[in-house]
């Protein structure tokens, strides 16, 4: 009994060896001659990949279109209404974005007023000639299909008309923009001057593409 015991003992401990061996092979085969074993960082954010804070938009969000000199015209398009404030300042932020793509430092906002608007024209304020962070004057226009009817209805921010009565039935919706792009000193004094890095750096965490 004693040399049985011994046998099984021994028959274990060469097939441990054997294991090992075949581990160790395998192993061989899967790295790289020359090439240190490595292991995935705990931490994803160790590994180098920077995550756009700002997810990137979908094919057909947003369109650019190059006006007279260094006039674009931006349009953000999509289907699902979350609310009037985010939407207008992720299109505040891909013009933003557009301006620094472009080499310039700045844009101003074209608004796109109309005969008859009663909206008050924008005035510069003697207390504070910095107006990157006031986005009251990035007034885009607005046109959308709600109820499932096929015509488009537009609304202006200069109209005088409030907002549109149900947003929760809108199926689609356009938003545009027209800026121009300026290089050096911005003109502090117009209240439709933006910093483009400013506006970029205030809207970054608070913006994402609509759907």
């Amino acid at each position: 009994m004693r040399q049985a015991r011994m046998n099984r003992n021994l028959g274990i401990g060469l097939t441990l060896a054997a294991l090992g061996a075949a581990a160790s092979v395998s192993f061989a085969v899967d790295a790289q001659p020359g090439a240190a074993p490595t292991s995935a960082p705990a931490n994803p954010a160790q590994a180098g990949d920077v995550l756009p804070m700002v997810p990137l938009a979908k094919p057909g969000v947003v369109t650019v279109q190059k006006r007279d000199g260094d006039r674009f015209h931006l349009v953000v398009a999509g289907h699902k209404f979350n609310t009037r404030a985010e939407i207008e300042k992720y299109l505040a932020y891909r013009a933003a974005e557009l301006t620094l793509e472009q080499k310039a430092s700045w844009f101003t906002f074209i608004e796109a007023r109309s005969k008859g608007d009663t909206a008050p024209e924008p005035r510069s304020d003697p207390t504070g000639r910095r107006y990157s962070f006031r986005m009251d004057y990035f007034r885009p226009a607005w046109r959308y299909k709600a109820g499932g009817a096929p015509a488009w209805v537009s609304w202006s921010p200069f109209s005088g008309a409030a907002f549109i009565a149900d947003p929760k039935g809108i199926t689609d919706f356009e938003v545009s923009a027209d800026i121009v792009l300026h290089k050096g000193a911005m003109d502090g004094a117009d209240p439709l001057a933006f910093e483009a890095q400013a506006v970029a750096d205030l809207l970054i965490n608070q913006v994402s593409p609509p759907e």
